[in-house]
């Protein structure tokens, strides 16, 4: 069957192919939460830390594979492009939740403050009286198996459990639902417009292209980066299980320096993961350059500082609050340019015309579809005991933070962390008096789903929309897969989660479970509510430096065609500590391919590149499924 013919297939055969792409989807995401729950909490084997997340990769591969032998065989049976790119959605959307940095810090924080509450630190008396006592678990009996194993999700800990996650759930999907509004919404502007890369779908989109999906793997040279990525993981692997074996280091090593000056530098990582190295190929050169480049500037900052006597004052040089100019201005800049597009989404919002037929959604259902959840978002933390000013203060910090991660995902791809625009951290730029205890408790309590925002839900479904954009598909038959992937993923990654905890022991036996969540969301509570602290209006100047900074680079690139310097650089910089130097490779690299060997060299040492990032990920699965089954460590790709 040709592209043509299958385009034509009646409608009941149409829909027949969707329903057996969500009956798949549906089917893999409970054994993918476990999955993810169990390499990492379990083992800390990550899965999850990087925006293009390892078991999707591996399920598609598998698919690709069985779909190359169904195609001789039994065509018949053969996945069609479009039902690929929905299970691949709909399992990136359960990773998206099932993570390290989401329902796995929700877990962990919400029976935090009853288990670690100690005569010493007075959170009984200082704390517990602001927390809202419907969102979290208080029965420290209960919790002994949670915290310590050898124990099951008996009738009384579900019980205990289900009201607090119930009510989480509901805040969970309404900010899923606000993502896919303000996807439909920008996605026009961002993806037929401007046409920015989307590194990170490169490679789903080589699994799924039509009218062949897996074509790809048909390449050698794609075959070589395979070969090259999955053989260090295995001489790695082996490493562990037999150290007479060498190790081929592509994983942090920290460098760092004890005397002063260059003390003042702070630790690093040197790292070659190949997957990164082929994600940063991917980039555009002067998005990649700006990214290495502004990491040693921010080190530079550091050491330049340290010889001009501030060596010795807290918190230079100010990361955290350069971090919440840049990426503010960066937002509002990036509202700025869109400001025509969005404008008229909201002309046809409220006066339909039917030239938005193409959207994953109609601009009318985007736009009251994201008042009603901003409306529920506003809701539920005044509930929670946050004052109106701030309730709005955190809704508009993350839809900005949203919109800017989605925005360096589509140019960038590579990792980010950020959490700088998050309540609790703004809310330290006053003084502690002012922002009020009810509002720095909310706050705190806001920390679990900011926490690094590593797996965020919104880049992910406007990248989910450029993959079906690119196999032609029509992008409102996605929007049904993303909300049931959400429904079913939020209540398996939970139940997941719990399980794992109470049969392992959170503190026990977990090595993936740390107390860093819940101690930065707790602790520097604990000590306002105690000790208070009073605002500075240097650091002010700081936000307001690295705003205008930001500023300046987008002023000059859209007047300099040769400018070599993006703001998104500036801002991702602090964030890259484990893939600065991949990015450093990537770019020498591929600024040599092209300077000497011109665009039709670099399109054919791509495949090795994604064959790079392949390779490292199937490895890393099957590693990590070892590790699942078999009860014992695995080598990972990252960390």
């Amino acid at each position: 069957m040709n592209e043509d013919q299958e385009l034509e297939q009646p409608i009941e055969s149409k829909q027949v192919f969707y329903l057996r792409a969500l009956v798949i989807g549906v089917l893999l995401i409970p054994f993918n939460c476990y999955w993810l729950a169990a390499a990492e909490l379990r083992w800390y084997v990550m899965l999850t830390l990087n925006p293009l997340f390892i078991t999707p990769i591996f399920y598609l591969f598998i698919l690709a594979l069985a779909n190359m032998a169904l195609r001789r065989f039994l065509p018949k049976y053969v996945l069609k492009p479009a039902e690929l790119v929905i299970i691949y959605v709909m399992l990136v959307v359960s990773c998206t939740l099932c993570t390290q940095d989401y329902l796995r810090n929700l877990v962990q924080a919400i029976p935090f403050p009853r288990w670690f509450a100690t005569a010493e630190n007075r959170w009984e008396t200082d704390m517990f009286h602001h927390l809202p006592q419907w969102l979290l678990v208080w029965d420290k009996k209960l919790l002994e198996g949670y915290f310590r194993g050898d124990s099951s999700l008996t009738p009384s800990v579900i019980r205990m459990w289900f009201l607090p996650l119930a009510f989480w759930s509901i805040f969970i999907i309404t900010c899923g639902w606000i993502m896919l509004c303000m996807s439909t919404l920008l996605r026009k502007s961002w993806s037929d417009y401007t046409k920015l890369s989307y590194p990170i779908v490169r490679l789903p989109f080589a699994l799924t292209e039509n009218p062949h999906p897996g074509a790809a793997l048909r390449s050698p040279i794609l075959w070589a980066g395979f070969a090259l990525a999955a053989g260090i993981s295995a001489n790695n692997q082996l490493h562990q299980w037999f150290p007479m074996i060498r190790e081929i280091q592509v994983r942090a090593q920290p460098i760092g320096f004890s005397n002063p000056p260059l003390s003042a530098l702070g630790g690093a990582a040197l790292t070659l993961y190949p997957f990164s190295i082929g994600l940063a190929f991917l980039l555009p050169l002067d998005v990649s350059f700006s990214c290495w480049f502004f990491f040693l500037l921010f080190r530079l900052q550091a050491l330049v500082g340290y010889q001009m006597g501030y060596g010795n004052v807290q918190d230079f040089p100010y990361v955290h609050e350069q971090a919440i100019g840049g990426w503010t201005a960066f937002g509002l800049l990036l509202l700025y340019s869109s400001r025509n597009h969005l404008k008229e989404a909201v002309r046809v919002a409220l006066r339909p015309d039917g030239s938005d037929k193409d959207e994953p959604m109609s601009y009318r259902i985007a736009f009251w579809g994201l008042l009603i959840g901003c409306a529920i978002f506003f809701v539920f933390w005044l509930e929670a005991g946050m004052s109106p000013g701030w309730v709005l203060f955190s809704l508009g910090a993350y839809m900005l933070t949203s919109i800017v991660i989605t925005r360096i995902r589509a140019e960038a791809g590579g990792q980010h962390t950020f959490a700088d625009l998050e309540p609790a951290g703004f809310m330290r730029l006053f003084d502690s008096n002012t922002v009020g205890s009810n509002n720095l408790a909310a706050g705190a309590l806001n920390h679990w789903y900011w926490r690094y925002n590593r797996s965020h839900m919104m880049p992910n479904q406007l990248e989910g929309f450029k993959l079906g954009q690119d196999n032609k598909m029509n992008l409102r038959s996605l929007v049904l897969p993303i909300m049931i992937a959400m429904v079913v993923a939020t209540i398996f990654g939970m139940w997941a989660y719990l399980y794992v905890s109470y049969t392992e022991g959170a503190s026990a036996r977990c090595l993936g479970f740390t107390t860093g969540a819940g101690n930065e969301a707790f602790g520097p509570l604990g000590s306002a509510l105690k000790d208070g602290y009073k605002t500075e209006a240097g650091k002010w100047g700081v936000v307001a430096s690295a705003a205008l900074f930001v500023g300046f680079l987008s002023y000059m690139r859209a007047s300099y065609s040769s400018f070599p310097f993006h703001p998104l650089g500036y801002c991702i910089a602090p964030g890259l500590v484990w893939h600065w130097m991949p990015f450093f490779v990537a770019w020498v690299i591929k600024f040599t391919i092209l300077r000497y060997g011109g665009l039709r060299t670099y399109r054919q040492v791509l495949p090795f590149f994604l064959g790079l990032i392949l390779g490292d990920y199937v490895a890393a699965a099957l590693w990590s499924l070892i590790g699942v089954i078999f009860h014992m460590p695995a080598y990972q790709a990252f960390h």
